[in-house]
């Protein structure tokens, strides 16, 4: 030990000695402001105290209800380390002067909140970037190389805590990949991605180009089809192969033989508007 710390030692053993009493009440402050400071830290950055203001109401109902409810509001949305936290708390003291100056008011002026998307590396704390498939498995999608390419995780994951709806309405959806998978930025082939690719039940039945639009009320087509609006037009534009050669003295037998087949496109009054009555 150097010279200089055992004169500054012995100058608070001297002061102690000699201030018992006062030397005692500075140290039972210092103790209780650390605890008080710390439990006061804790507070402040639980989901509780966040939802203490009315403003973020709808921001903790819909975390309460997501599977990151075992998850504190700051484990996400702040930075991970100590100069963070702390930088955090200083930027929070702006917060709380606008809900007393602000928010309280009758009919308060609409604020958009400031508080940042969560960092990947916060998400890095609890989630592997090594993961290659999705938890149910027959996806594909190699986390690390997505990181890799500059995408944070709230790009395909912004719904999953704040988010409506059940946990399946908040996962990503097909349109949110599409923007990158177009076939020039990323590939655009279904098997890129999807490794099992099973033909739904319903299109399985024989008759499905027939009733596959009324099958349309009681079946979800976007689960699949959504990510592009057009899906429909690429045949529903078309001119069947079977209506080219000479069609139109040949579409009577074609229409006895098949009637369901003609009915997915046309209905009666289309047929009634040559022949006049209903074939």
């Amino acid at each position: 030990m150097s010279n200089e710390a055992k004169g500054l030692l012995g100058k608070i053993k001297d002061f102690y000695f000699n201030n018992q009493r006062k030397a005692n009440i500075i140290i039972i402050a210092v103790v209780a402001l650390g605890v008080f400071s710390y439990g006061a830290l804790q507070y402040t950055g639980s989901p509780g105290f966040c939802n203490s203001c009315h403003e973020m109401n709808p921001a903790f109902d819909s975390w309460k209800t997501s599977v990151h409810s075992e998850v504190t509001c700051y484990s996400c949305h702040m930075p991970p380390g100590v100069i963070n936290y702390a930088t955090h708390k200083v930027a929070a003291v702006k917060e709380l002067y606008l809900h007393f100056t602000v928010f309280n008011k009758p009919n308060p002026p609409k604020i958009h909140a400031t508080q940042k998307e969560p960092v990947n590396e916060a998400c890095g704390g609890c989630h592997s970037f090594n993961r290659e498939m999705a938890f149910g498995g027959g996806l594909n999608v190699p986390h690390k190389l997505h990181i890799e390419q500059g995408l944070s995780c709230t790009t395909c994951h912004a719904r999953v805590v704040h988010g409506l709806g059940d946990e399946k309405a908040r996962k990503p959806k097909m349109e949110t990949c599409m923007k990158c998978h177009d076939g020039k930025t990323a590939p655009a082939k279904c098997g890129v991605c999807h490794t099992k690719m099973g033909t739904p039940d319903s299109h399985k039945q024989a008759n499905w180009f027939q009733v596959h639009g009324q099958m349309t009320k009681t079946i979800n087509c976007n689960e699949c089809h959504n990510w592009r609006p057009d899906w429909c037009m690429d045949c529903h534009t078309k001119k069947p192969q079977s209506h080219a050669v000479r069609w139109r003295s040949n579409h009577g037998a074609a229409a006895k033989a098949d009637r369901d087949g003609c009915n997915a496109c046309h209905t009666l009054n289309f047929c009634m508007r040559c022949h006049g009555v209903q074939p």
